[in-house]
């Protein structure tokens, strides 16, 4: 009995550690959105008139990331 006792305190340090980790990854995709948002203003986008920049993001979705990556090394 003593062993599963032990099996089930395992059990919850794994699931605190995992609700910790979730919460870090969380934290860091806030701070990778934020540092996105901040490229994005001090760059050409960020100084374009919106309308600009909303036919901009849309050609780039039809291309794709990929390929519009490899069509601006190109150029």
């Amino acid at each position: 009995m003593a062993r599963k006792g032990s099996l089930e305190a395992e059990r919850q340090a794994i699931a605190k550690e995992r609700q910790a980790l979730e919460t870090r990854e969380a934290k860091l995709r806030d701070s990778e959105r934020a540092a996105s948002v901040e490229l994005m203003q001090k760059s050409v986008l960020g100084k374009a008139p919106f309308e600009r920049v909303e036919s901009f993001f849309a050609a780039l979705g039809k291309l794709g990331l990929d390929e519009a990556e490899k069509r601006l090394r190109a150029s």
